[in-house]
């Protein structure tokens, strides 16, 4: 953990990554208080495309625009 204050934190912008990726977290001071912790912001996960999962859905025998009318009528 690196304590930087509000001055050292811009000309630390240009390596932020480098930091971070080194010290695995900032702490912004202000006044030798900690005001914020800066902290790598998490990878991104891959998620399957829309089409993968509506393929992997099973069919349902009564399309939804009929279920929703009977709900209706019944109410």
């Amino acid at each position: 953990m690196k304590t930087v204050n509000v001055r050292e934190l811009r000309g630390e912008i240009p390596r932020l990554r480098e930091t971070l990726e080194q010290e695995h977290e900032l702490v912004l001071v202000s006044n030798g208080e900690p005001v914020a912790r800066i902290l790598p912001a998490p990878r991104r996960r891959h998620v399957a495309s829309l089409a993968h999962h509506r393929g992997s859905m099973r069919r349902v025998a009564v399309p939804s625009e009929v279920l929703i009318r009977e709900e209706r009528d019944r109410r």
